[in-house]
């Protein structure tokens, strides 16, 4: 089931790839977006650049993403740590990528595939979740921009126009 629209983010302090811990308290940005995220799976990979992109427009509007890799690293060893650093720093990522060992935090927010997006408001409240939009293939197919439209709203003060969508991409690897 997971997290309910409108309910509190869940607190956590989960170790990145930058070597720092990163927890809700440090969160101070106007909008936190938690991205359900990996290495290995094909849908992530085609978003990463979009992603990375959309994190970048966002920096000046108070925008924080943060993507969560929660999948078994024991059954899947490219979605360990040391694999998590290559990939951030191979991809440039502008936004801390953490490891959810624990798999707690992905469990609570009711992530079921990555890429999965929770958009969480200034009063850390959850606004939005799904799928950051309606094609993963390209770009230029792309019709609905789910995620930047959750956000564009929010920063103006208004409810998104869609708050709940269905996410497609790799089940997350649970324990």
């Amino acid at each position: 089931m997971g997290l309910e629209l409108l309910a509190q983010c869940p607190s956590f302090d989960l170790p990145g790839t930058d070597g720092r811990t990163h927890s809700l308290v440090d969160a101070t940005s106007k909008i936190l977006v938690v991205l359900a995220w990996c290495n290995h799976c094909p849908y992530v990979v085609a978003y990463e650049s979009r992603v990375v992109a959309l994190a970048k427009s966002y920096e000046s509007h108070e925008v924080q993403f943060l993507a969560v890799n929660a999948n078994d690293a024991t059954r899947y060893p490219d979605d360990g740590m040391q694999a998590m650093k290559a990939r951030a720093r191979e991809r440039g990522f502008p936004f801390p990528y953490v490891r959810d060992n624990s798999q707690a935090l992905l469990r609570v927010l009711g992530a079921q595939s990555t890429p999965e997006a929770f958009v969480f408001d200034e009063d850390r409240k959850l606004r939005y979740r799904g799928r950051i939009d309606d094609n993963h293939r390209a770009i230029a197919q792309v019709t609905a921009h789910h995620l930047k439209n959750a956000l564009d709203a929010l920063l103006l003060g208004k409810a998104p126009p869609v708050t709940d969508t269905t996410a497609f991409g790799c089940s997350i690897k649970w324990k």
